[in-house]
């Protein structure tokens, strides 16, 4: 697993909103205040990319990937194979999403068979999936 290089995409860097030293390579947002913190898409909140560094401390320097490769921490409850578009849950790690308008931001680059494994994805920005033949 985790054959590619993290964070080989286009970066953001901002402070982030609480300790998130346990949280590199999730999910995260920015909230209101402009800080990063952590990001449950399925409860609709709209991710910016993924966690790089493991700030330990609110206001310390956060690095994010918002598009291009990176490792991600994910879910693989239901089996991920490559190509498969990622949201997150409510642990903030990447899971395969499939239903019609549901959020996801990036593509898995490899498969994954087992909670917690960390793969190589393509962060993709913010879309939602359309299963209509209209969209």
């Amino acid at each position: 697993m985790a054959t590619g290089q993290t964070g080989e995409g286009f970066k953001y860097t901002g402070p982030a909103k609480r300790d998130l030293s346990s949280y590199q390579y999730h999910t995260v947002t920015l909230d209101t205040d402009g800080n990063i913190d952590y990001c449950d898409t399925s409860a609709a909140t709209m991710p910016l990319g993924i966690l790089q560094n493991k700030p330990s401390a609110a206001n310390q320097e956060a690095e994010v990937v918002f598009q291009g490769r990176s490792l991600m921490v994910v879910n693989a409850g239901t089996d991920i194979s490559q190509m498969d578009k990622l949201g997150s849950g409510n642990d903030y790690h990447g899971v395969k999403v499939t239903a019609d308008d549901a959020l996801y931001f990036a593509i898995a680059l490899e498969d994954a068979t087992e909670d917690g494994d960390i793969i190589d994805v393509m962060v993709v920005g913010p879309s939602y999936i359309s299963t209509s033949a209209d969209n």
